[in-house]
């Protein structure tokens, strides 16, 4: 269950038109643009509040969403950090993806301890926050690199018939790094359309295959 987006806004000072006070749409002053703050626009009021989809809008700036967006908002803070100071005063944490790497995995992205994640969110949120980006992103860079050799070594496996060696070579080092490597390039493969960065990944493995027929044609291999 969602926050009620009304007590934010009354815990935030938030301006309400009493006469919508109780209804569907709770109408107030838009704490965002402060366009209906102005002079002469006394009876005004911008921000819709939905207090059963728990959801705001600003019919004159369009600022809008949920209402973790809503306390993001008014308090300058990421909306993960709202939804995540949600869950656990709900004690409902659910772990980010960077605190379930284990210690060898982080060490494949040179952090060589394990930091103690409910520690850091205990006593320090701000750092908590900065840690876990940070190695979040050294992760998510490291599979990209990952991915992209695979789809390297299966363009090239399917090019020379050599695919049962690939796969095999993949799952090794899937094993290794405990992440699916395999499935993952295969689906990127099968697509009608392959994202940017494939045409680019495949200039070396193109390279290395142009450069073997020309020392086929030139009799430069098997000693011909």
């Amino acid at each position: 269950m969602l926050p009620d987006i009304m007590p934010v806004a009354e815990q935030h000072g938030l301006v309400i038109n009493e006469r919508t006070r109780g209804k569907r749409e709770v109408l107030a002053k838009c704490p965002f643009c402060q366009e209906d703050a102005k002079p002469g626009k006394e009876k005004k009021f911008y921000l819709s509040l939905n207090t059963e989809d728990q959801v705001f809008k600003c019919w004159f700036c369009g600022e809008a969403g949920g209402v973790f967006r809503f306390i993001s908002l008014l308090e300058d803070v990421p909306e993960s950090e709202v939804i995540e100071r949600y869950r656990f005063k709900r004690g409902k944490y659910k772990p980010h993806p960077a605190e379930r790497l284990t210690l060898h995995q982080l060490k494949l992205i040179d952090v060589n301890f394990k930091p103690h994640w409910a520690e850091l969110r205990k006593y320090d949120k701000q750092l908590y926050f900065k840690v876990r980006q940070e190695v979040w992103e050294r992760w998510k860079s490291f599979l990209f690199v990952e991915r992209r050799s695979a789809f390297q070594q299966l363009y090239m496996a399917i090019e020379t018939g050599t695919y049962s060696r690939f796969v095999a070579n993949v799952k090794q080092r899937e094993r290794e790094i405990g992440v699916p490597l395999l499935e993952p390039v295969l689906d990127v493969f099968s697509r009608e359309q392959w994202p940017t960065w494939v045409e680019e990944a495949l200039e070396l493995p193109r390279e290395i295959l142009k450069g073997g027929k020309e020392m086929c044609s030139n009799g430069l291999l098997f000693g011909i």
